[in-house]
């Protein structure tokens, strides 16, 4: 397995996953070490000696692999080219280009949304020209919102251009996908994710993920615009004609595509025109297993180990029932700079959170933490309460966050009356917290 700090899954989620009939065989690209001084340790103390490879030195283990597989965009082709030296089982790279998609999905009356190549900043005036405003540039290979911008407008094109720092061909243009007009006291986002799992060309649903609405950052540093993903819902809350449009559309794209064995993570729009594909991702999304394996207790990882092991997969999740399960990242406004609260994992210990996965720490950088103040998982047993913890935890975070700007006038603020119900102090901190909050 190609392992990578930056990757889907954690070093401990594969650990988890594989148990005992799977046997993790480490490769990690020649200089992470370097980049990432801890992690390559962390690899050997739960696999054993990594092997580094690259492009120009995809020699495998001296054992024999059953298949090889990544979860980080970043390492995707050379999962595929070592995959493709050694002659065995592995996932194509060729479709992880989104540019790539959208052509094959337009070619297959599967999109709508036109694309213009960028080969540099000279080129947002005339993609501005001909897809109009607001469009959206994006990288060709990415996830998670990072570096996908929202231009709506002459000076927001401006400030991408005079800060345009990527290499020639790596993002393009494409339209920007209008929105469906939300249900009355809708608070969930316009869009959703589908879980495929692909085996010997027959293509599953393995779930819907709700989610809860994007954030798009107003700071200058920045960049206006700039997307942060903020959390997935279970159930998806779609209405059941919606979901089988959805379903529908994500199979059809993933024959066009001719996507083969493994996990894929395809965002959707719910467009104002029916729904729109957003972008395919070859491997598994991001922070999703928790929340399915906490709810239904099958695990995405595991399956995307068995898949590329050629083993025989788990059976497919019950995704009925009342409860539900989130995960929610609280953003920061402000990416730069050290986070100024000082906040205990006890305080965030509040109903309704089943998990604390990740938060701040007072001091460090915020990108440590990809400019999260908390990440966590909320257990509900119907939606309504969901709603309610989530009003009253955004609240209480906010309180905690208050000297790095949560809460005010961001995406906490507007998600907190957006959810549409009082949060009264039930989420209350210790009876006797930490001094020294907001150094």
């Amino acid at each position: 397995m190609l392992l990578s700090p930056r990757g889907a899954a954690s070093a401990r989620d594969v650990l988890v996953a594989a148990r005992d009939d799977i046997e993790i065989v480490p490769l990690l690209r020649t200089g992470t070490e370097a980049r990432w001084p801890s992690f390559e340790p962390l690899i050997r103390r739960l696999f054993g000696e990594p092997l580094g490879i690259d492009e120009d030195a995809l020699k495998g283990p001296g054992q024999p692999l059953d298949g090889v597989v990544t979860f980080a965009d970043a390492e995707l082709e050379l999962a595929a080219a070592l995959g493709a030296a050694q002659g065995v089982r592995h996932r194509s790279a060729v479709t992880a280009d989104k540019y790539h998609q959208r052509a094959v999905l337009g070619a297959a009356g599967l999109t709508r949304m036109a694309t213009r190549p960028l080969d540099g900043p000279q080129e947002l005036e005339p993609a501005a020209a001909a897809l109009g405003h607001p469009f959206v540039v994006k990288p060709r290979r990415g996830a998670g919102g990072t570096d996908v911008t929202v231009i709506r407008n002459a000076a927001q094109l401006a400030a991408l251009k005079d800060s345009w720092r990527w290499e020639r061909g790596t993002l393009y243009a494409e339209q920007f996908i209008p929105t469906a007009e939300p249900a009355p006291g809708g608070w969930r986002a316009d869009y959703v994710s589908v879980e495929v799992q692909t085996t010997g060309g027959t293509h599953e649903v393995i779930t819907v993920f709700g989610k809860f609405p994007v954030y798009a950052r107003s700071s200058a540093s920045q960049g206006a615009g700039q997307m942060a993903t903020t959390g997935d819902i279970l159930p998806s809350g779609l209405p059941r004609e919606l979901r089988r449009q959805v379903e529908n559309l994500v199979l059809d794209a993933h024959r066009a595509l001719s996507m083969d064995d493994g996990i894929t993570h395809t965002e959707v729009k719910l467009g104002a025109d029916g729904p729109e594909i957003i972008e395919v991702n070859c491997r598994v999304g991001g922070h999703l297993s928790r929340v399915l394996k906490r709810r239904s207790g099958f695990d995405l990882v595991r399956q995307a180990l068995l898949i590329a092991a050629g083993l025989p997969p788990q059976p497919l999740p019950d995704n009925t029932g009342p409860r539900h399960v989130a995960g929610l990242f609280v953003p920061f406004d402000e990416t730069g700079g050290p986070v100024r609260s000082r906040v205990s994992p006890a305080e965030l210990r509040v109903p309704g959170v089943a998990a604390i996965d990740e938060i701040a720490r007072a001091g460090s950088p915020r990108t440590d933490t990809d400019a999260l103040a908390c990440n966590v998982v909320l257990d509900c047993p119907d939606e309504g309460e969901l709603q309610r913890t989530t009003a009253k935890f955004l609240t209480h975070v906010a309180g905690l966050f208050s000297a790095d700007g949560v809460g005010h006038r961001d995406w906490t603020a507007h998600m907190t009356a957006r959810l549409g119900v009082a949060a009264p102090a039930a989420c209350e901190p210790p009876a006797t917290p930490p001094s020294g909050r907001g150094i």
